[in-house]
C-alpha cells in the first residue's frame, strides 16, 4: 500500500490518495479542492483511481470533488447524514469568503461497517459523528501498519471543532472512544496537519488520555 497527502488550498485540507502498487488501483480521500494538482499526481504515478471518498460534508474536503470525478470517472461516496452540509457548499463559500464552487455530486452512500476493496486492499468504513453528523473515517486493518484515515475527527494532539453546524459534544466523544480501541501502531492520516498514530495520540491527546478531564 501506497499513500500521498497532499495539502490543498488555503484551509491546507489533506487530500489523500491511497494506492495498490501492485494494481496501481487506488482511491482518493477528500478532495479538498486544487483539484489539477491532485490529477496531476494521479496521472504522473499511473493511478487508476477508483472512488472518491468524501470523509464529512465541509467545503474545504468537498471542493475540486466534482473536477476529480470528470478526470478519473470516479464515483463520489458520502454518509447521507451530510447530504444537507454538502448540498450548501455555496453557502459555505460565501460564508469564508472563497470562490464558489458547486454541491459535490454523490453517487454512493456511506455506511458504517461497509466494506470496500480495490487492488489487493481493503478497508472498512467507521461512521464517527462529533465534528458532523456524517463525519467517517476509512480504516485498513489489514494493512503491514494498519491505516486510519480519519478526516476531522482527530489531529495530533487535537480533535476536530464541535461549534460548526452538525458538531456535537456528545457524539465526538462515543466516537473517540470508539478509535481509541484501534491498535496503537494504527498510522492516523488527519484532515489537516501532520500525521500521527492512535498510539502517540493516546500518550500525548488530551482528549485521549485517561483520566483527563476536559469535556
Amino acid at each position: 500500500m501506497q499513500t500521498r497527502v497532499i495539502p490543498v488550498t488555503l484551509f491546507q485540507s489533506n487530500c489523500s490518495i491511497v494506492w495498490d502498487e501492485l494494481s496501481m488501483e487506488g482511491i482518493v480521500v477528500d478532495a479538498g479542492g486544487d483539484a489539477e494538482r491532485v490529477a496531476k499526481f494521479i496521472a504522473e504515478e499511473g493511478i487508476s483511481v477508483k472512488a472518491i471518498f468524501l470523509t464529512h460534508g465541509h467545503v474545504d474536503h468537498v471542493s475540486g470533488t466534482n473536477k476529480l470525478k470528470d478526470v478519473t470517472g470516479a464515483k463520489a461516496w458520502l454518509h447521507p447524514a451530510d447530504n444537507l452540509l454538502a448540498e450548501q457548499t455555496r453557502h459555505q463559500c460565501q460564508m469564508f469568503g472563497i470562490p464558489m464552487e458547486e454541491a459535490p455530486v454523490v453517487d454512493h452512500a456511506l455506511a458504517d461497517g461497509q466494506q470496500h476493496t480495490f487492488g489487493s486492499l481493503s478497508f472498512e468504513i467507521l461512521h464517527t459523528p462529533g465534528h458532523s453528523p456524517g463525519s467517517c473515517c476509512l480504516y485498513f486493518a489489514d494493512a503491514t501498519e494498519p491505516l486510519l484515515v480519519a478526516g476531522d475527527l482527530l489531529f495530533a494532539g487535537s480533535i476536530g471543532r464541535m461549534d460548526l453546524p452538525g458538531g456535537d459534544q456528545q457524539q465526538m466523544k462515543a466516537s473517540l472512544e470508539r478509535i481509541k480501541k484501534l491498535p496503537d501502531a494504527t498510522v492516523v492520516i488527519s484532515g489537516h496537519g501532520p500525521g500521527t498514530s492512535i498510539g502517540q495520540e493516546k500518550k500525548q491527546n488530551p482528549y485521549l488520555l485517561d483520566g483527563m478531564h476536559i469535556w
